[in-house]
């Protein structure tokens, strides 16, 4: 929940909410049930089909409940507002935790999709790459264009100096995601014109390149080494509440041993976080020297 901030679904999604005249079904009651569905399906994924990182990422099926079956369109006669059951999807469209709508609800405007913040929610919570700062003159964002698609309106930061630099490492990963809307539910075009999900890689040590929508990105970021070791980084931290330091190496070299020997197995990333020193013992402080007078 902290690692991947699931509970800003509710709490940051209750106070920006979403355009009504665009989305007129929105109802904010269905913001917990948004972040329940990733915490129940992550516990699903990890303790009862002992998940990899791969299906953390690319699962073609999801867990919901009655409202959220209704929600997202979808048939789950078993499902009540209490019960969540599993419900396969078309592995063509969906990809595991990534195409959820909590998250893409998230980082997204009231009334359009966001490549820019879902761009950046890719590269420093599952990168672990922190963009640089913007500039301190930002241009204001531009009015929704409905003859333009958001992938053309974004084309300006291209062309722009000030905007380039940042946000060639932003755009084209959030652009992946643009058959999503402001909801976080598949769109086959916007404003009645074709989509182009294609993005782009760039800043990694793997899997820099091209790829195709969000399954296409989902099968990226389950295969690289930059991800998976944001991972087991991601859960040190959060396991051991503190950042690691120069004196975890040795722990966090082990931890990634064991979890690759693993094929990046959850479970085993929750045994290996035990099995260390930085678990196993406390951390010593430096010793007490006392003031030039004082008594020892």
């Amino acid at each position: 929940r902290q690692w991947l901030g699931l509970s800003k679904i509710t709490t940051v999604l209750t106070g920006i909410g979403k355009d009504t005249e665009t989305f007129p079904d929105y109802d904010p009651a269905i913001l917990p049930h948004l972040q329940a569905q990733t915490e129940q399906f992550f516990e699903f994924a990890i303790f009862d089909v002992d998940a990899s990182v791969n299906t953390l990422f690319t699962a073609p099926f999801t867990l919901v409940n009655a409202p959220l079956a209704e929600f997202y369109g979808i048939s789950a006669p078993t499902a009540t507002e209490d019960q969540f059951v599993r419900v396969e999807l078309d592995p063509t469209r969906y990809s595991g935790f990534l195409t959820q709508a909590g998250l893409l609800a998230l980082y997204a405007k009231p009334d359009r999709s966001s490549p820019v913040h879902r761009g950046k929610y890719v590269r420093e919570r599952l990168l672990c790459q922190v963009p640089p700062p913007p500039p301190d003159v930002v241009p204001e964002a531009p009015e929704v264009d409905i003859t333009k698609t958001t992938r053309e309106q974004l084309e300006q930061h291209e062309v722009d100096p000030l905007c380039a630099g940042c946000h060639q490492l932003l755009d084209p990963l959030g652009l992946g995601f643009e058959h999503f809307d402001a909801m976080g539910r598949w769109r086959d075009d916007e404003h009645g014109l074709p989509i182009d999900a294609g993005g782009e890689i760039i800043g990694t040590e793997d899997i820099d390149g091209p790829f195709d929508g969000a399954v296409g990105l989902g099968t990226a970021l389950a295969d690289s080494k930059t991800v998976h070791d944001c991972i087991t980084r991601q859960w040190f931290r959060f396991a051991h509440g503190r950042a690691e330091t120069e004196d975890d190496a040795e722990s966090l070299a082990k931890i990634r041993e064991s979890f690759e020997e693993s094929d990046y197995r959850i479970q085993e990333l929750l045994v290996a976080l035990t099995q260390t020193n930085a678990f196993r013992y406390r951390r010593v402080p430096g010793l007490w020297k006392p003031m030039e007078g004082s008594e020892q």
